[in-house]
């Protein structure tokens, strides 16, 4: 069973009509108290500017009855970061530049949602037993429907593969190219994580349903996340990755939780994350493309340096118009690399707030040989090698740290350092195995999309 306290960190909109019903609920999970202390603990998100202020939910259960439970459930479940970035949306990191491992561990990833994370209380669909997926469309000979005990029960593969949100490194434009009108939640470059991943391949369920030859678009449906979270993918695309992308529904060798899709989610590889559609119920497979609000307003580049995707006259809209469609779909996210040191904040319009740095303050390293370690990423090729430079001097080869394990995979770097007294600024980029470069700038999008601009590392050596 979910716990109730996880759904209702993410609950925002919803408190007004459900309050009495979550108060009941908290009371049983947790027991902290009475009434009059416990309605303290809900906050309203009346207002996008007030977000940033938004402290963990429950950050007051000390001065409760029962505060010990209240503390020691937030400690072992819930993310440190809870603020609201978006009207109804989760979300939640873990501990931000915690990059010390090379799984990431299921309670440090990243958690982003368009609506508050579901419950089984609530959704009995997300209860295993209950679970069903329809797999259905004009460009299959036959439609079948698949339980959880039926999925389990297929062969299955299991794949390392990051994980990134479409807008990690949003702030990055704020912070280097003085664009100040990025829209969507404020993510610095902590939005990534890799996982292994066990999953029943795509592949599979088409021959399952008798793929026909006209199949152009699958579509994915969440079952229980709004009526907009629909992801189409090409079916050239899944054809083309063999059997690497799937119906997921293990992480890390365990079951997946709630805020990872519990019980079934889609994973696609090298895609932004809302590719891989949570809470999964529905997969239509047709011989057209379907266009959504994820691949025309939510999840595409717009902006005048992008150009608007042709429309053909046998595509299917789904909630949205030709009129929509503002630029082309976010699909493979773009080289990365970063080094575990935060970066520093001056112009972005709020820092996360267990971030470790105050506004424009300088992370501190002593002075004499320094080992800098990072990350780096190209998942559409693979990282071939890491490259850094500090001052603006010469690029040089990091060393790269085993394992390295393939395109989806990212890969640790080290190089050495002679840290001298002073301020410096500390550049990388990655280079995959096609020869592309992580760039410098790359143009500016409304939306501050797959943001790969080489990130500035400012260090104050004392």
């Amino acid at each position: 069973m979910y716990r109730p306290y996880r759904y209702l960190k993410g609950v925002y909109m919803s408190i007004k009509n459900q309050q009495q019903q979550e108060l009941k609920l908290i009371d049983e999970a947790l027991k902290i108290g009475p009434q009059s202390d416990r309605r303290r603990f809900f906050v309203s998100a009346a207002a996008f500017g007030a977000a940033s202020a938004v402290a963990p939910l429950f950050a007051n259960a000390q001065s409760a009855p029962g505060a010990g439970a209240a503390t020691a459930a937030r400690k072992a479940l819930l993310k440190d970061d809870s603020r609201l970035l978006n009207i109804g949306a989760t979300v939640r990191s873990g501990n931000y530049w915690d990059f010390s491992t090379y799984i990431t561990p299921v309670e440090e990833f990243y958690v982003r949602n368009h609506y508050p994370t579901p419950m089984v209380e609530q959704k009995p669909i997300l209860d295993p037993k209950n679970w069903k997926m329809k797999v259905h469309g004009n460009a299959v000979d036959r439609s079948i429907e698949i339980t959880y005990d039926d999925l389990i029960k297929m062969p299955s593969r299991t794949i390392i593969a990051t994980m990134e949100c479409h807008g990690n490194g949003r702030s990055l434009f704020w912070e280097q190219q003085d664009q100040m009108k990025v829209a969507g939640g404020n993510w610095v470059l902590g939005a990534i994580g890799q996982a292994e991943w066990q999953y029943v391949s795509l592949n599979q369920i088409f021959g399952m349903v008798g793929l026909r030859k006209d199949a152009k678009s699958a579509l994915f449906r969440s079952g229980v996340d709004g009526n907009d979270m629909e992801r189409p993918i090409q079916v050239a695309d899944i054809l083309s990755r063999q059997n690497d992308i799937g119906i997921c529904y293990k992480m890390n060798g365990n079951a997946l939780t709630a805020d990872h899709g519990a019980p079934v989610r889609l994973i696609v590889p090298g895609f932004g994350g809302t590719a891989s559609i949570k809470w999964l119920t529905d997969i239509k497979i047709d011989n057209f493309n379907h266009w959504v609000r994820l691949n025309t307003k939510g999840e595409a580049y717009i902006g005048p340096d992008y150009p608007v995707p042709k429309i053909s006259a046998t595509d299917e809209f789904i909630g949205v118009t030709p009129e929509d469609v503002k630029g082309p779909m976010v699909t493979w996210m773009p080289i990365k690399s970063l080094i575990t040191v935060p970066l520093v904040l001056e112009k972005s319009p709020s820092i996360p707030a267990n971030y470790p740095l105050k506004r424009g303050e300088l992370p501190k390293l002593a002075a004499g040989k320094q080992m800098i370690k990072g990350y780096a990423w190209a998942p559409q090729y693979g990282i071939k090698h890491v490259e850094y430079r500090v001052d603006g001097g010469p690029w040089q080869k990091a060393s790269i740290m085993q394992p390295n394990l393939g395109r989806y995979t990212w890969v640790r770097f080290d190089f050495p350092w002679n840290a001298t007294a002073g301020n410096h600024v500390i550049e990388t980029r990655g280079v995959d195995m096609k020869g592309n470069t992580q760039p410098e700038t790359v143009p500016f999008n409304q939306l501050g999309m797959a943001n790969g601009a080489i990130p500035k590392f400012r260090v104050q050596v004392v």
